[in-house]
């Protein structure tokens, strides 16, 4: 899919978007992708700033003494399912680009009662602050198709896997082809389904990144009322969408899928 905007405008695009929202998609869509178990075990404010469109922690196989690094690290709901899992010998650094959602994951690590496992450092997915080979587990949530430079993300995820690392993230995925006026559009940008891959084009960016092995797994249909859930989503780029795609386009725009990867050992 050609990108309609340059990529520093895509950046500032949906930085803005996100330093706008008043909250995320909240407990109606939490619950749809985490178990009530589950988000037992996390603060209400993460619940009520879940903007994730998986569960990536659940399918990552996360051992006790496991370092992982959760890109986009938002209101926290994952890094703290993270650190719950790998124990207090484990480390989970968030990173996110914007320092108000680092602020969120640190308010909630702390409450949760797991802040002495974990690091939230601000940062771009396509330069991270972080050393080679220093994490066991990459996870994200939504956020591969914030990035203008997908490539570049994935290659900074793996640089920053030890070899034989895991990589296992949620995202959206499109197949079909959107009209340029959503393309083009900051909040669709923002939502994940601007910038979303096909499956075959996601593959070959993760082969070419340095990762193998690549399973995808628990497809999710998102319609057009589900991702009308997300305050990314405004109510213009909404009635764009339900003006320019056919009807039976509007019950699948986009699928969300668990990808696992591993950094290749050499």
């Amino acid at each position: 899919m050609t990108d309609l905007m340059f990529q520093d405008q895509i950046h500032d695009l949906v930085r803005t978007a996100y330093r706008r929202i008043p909250s995320g998609a909240g407990r109606a869509m939490a619950a749809r992708l985490y178990t009530e178990d589950e988000l037992a075990l996390v603060p209400e404010a993460a619940v009520d700033w879940s903007l994730g469109v998986g569960n990536p922690v659940r399918h990552a196989g996360l051992a006790r003494g496991e370092v992982v690094v959760d890109l986009g690290c938002g209101g926290g709901i994952d890094t703290v399912l993270a650190a719950r899992q790998v124990g207090p010998t484990g480390r989970v650094v968030g990173v996110d680009m914007l320092e108000t959602m680092c602020e969120r994951t640190r308010a909630a690590v702390e409450e949760a009662g797991v802040a002495d496992r974990c690091e939230v450092v601000q940062g771009e997915m396509e330069d991270l602050p972080l050393p080679d080979g220093c994490a066991d587990v990459v996870v994200s949530n939504g956020v591969v198709n914030l990035s203008p430079r997908k490539s570049r993300a994935l290659t900074e995820a793996a640089r920053v896997l030890r070899p034989g690392g895991r990589f296992c993230v949620s995202d959206l995925t499109v197949d079909q082809e959107l009209p340029p006026e959503v393309l083009s559009s900051g909040a669709a940008w923002a939502g994940c389904v601007a910038g979303a891959l096909s499956e075959d084009v996601f593959r070959r960016k993760l082969a070419r990144s340095g990762l193998e092995d690549v399973q995808m797994a628990q497809r999710i249909p998102f319609s057009l009322d589900d991702v009308a859930l997300y305050p990314l989503f405004t109510t213009e780029v909404l009635e764009l969408m339900r003006r320019l795609l056919p009807e039976d386009a509007r019950d699948e725009i986009a699928t969300s899928l668990i990808v696992h990867a591993r950094r290749r050992r050499d």
